[in-house]
């Protein structure tokens, strides 16, 4: 099975997640196995769901400063007198975003110790569900079941939240 194969529709429900849009995932999608392909050969690659995650993120970076550049080329054109601080910039919103995350943090600190540092090895240090088995000396079946569970809480946590703001 080709990576395309593999991990197309992985990459694609990243990218519709990030974006909220799925005609932009979609080719956001093409452009990540687009660049993915005309990478200069320096011998096999050691994890190709992890380089088209890099190449996805990068993409979107790139979006991103893109889109904060025509909107700094449109600020003339705004009066003034009724501009006001992004909502992520206001303290209410920073201060429910700190919430948000102690209780997300608080949700993995609850997990079981093996979950726990399978998740975070995974999550946040990047390794490989591979090299977490390998680390931990798990099966790799076995990391994925404790990233499942892992997901599910801070899935069920993160409904939780969005219960008690609306």
């Amino acid at each position: 099975m080709s990576a395309f194969e593999q991990y197309y529709v992985e990459v694609l429900r990243f990218l519709t997640r990030k974006l909220r849009d799925r005609d932009s995932a979609q080719e956001m999608t093409q452009e990540t196995f687009s660049r993915a392909l005309t990478l200069p050969s320096g011998g096999p690659v050691q994890s190709p769901r992890g380089l088209l995650y890099h190449i996805a993120r990068n993409l979107l970076v790139d979006r991103y400063r893109h889109q904060q550049r025509q909107s700094h080329e449109n600020l003339d054109d705004i009066d003034e007198s009724c501009i006001v601080a992004p909502g992520g910039w206001q303290p209410e919103a920073q201060a429910e975003s700190r919430q948000y995350a102690a209780q997300l943090m608080a949700t993995i600190d609850s997990l079981p110790p093996r979950c726990r540092q399978a998740f975070v090895l995974h999550r946040f240090d990047g390794l490989s569900q591979n090299e977490v088995a390998k680390l931990m000396g798990i099966s790799t079946n076995m990391v994925e079941k404790h990233i499942i569970r892992a997901m599910t809480a801070c899935r069920e946590c993160s409904e939780r939240w969005q219960d008690s703001k609306g």
